[in-house]
């Protein structure tokens, strides 16, 4: 399986809904999906400042996801019979 990264933006509001989460791309690696959150973080604290917003509470994750097949295992398993392991 290959891993992907995928980023989460979880933001509360004083005023708005209690929580609001944000779903981005996936990376290759763990670094990138961090490196890139904190610029994510930024962009979500610049859009809440112009709206007006005097408090709100910013944090992100990046969770791993395995999501496709490699090609060698998907060769393996069609090349199996029902009675292999």
């Amino acid at each position: 399986m290959v891993k992907i990264w995928f980023l989460l933006i979880l933001m509360s509001i004083q005023d708005g809904h209690p929580l609001v989460y944000r779903g981005f791309m996936g990376y290759e690696s763990e670094e990138k999906c961090l490196e890139l959150a904190i610029d994510a973080e930024n962009f979500m604290v610049e859009i809440e400042l112009r709206k007006g917003s005097k408090t709100f509470w910013i944090e992100s994750f990046c969770l791993p996801f395995e999501i496709f097949i490699k090609t060698k295992d998907l060769e393996k398993n069609e090349n199996r019979t029902s009675y292999e392991s």
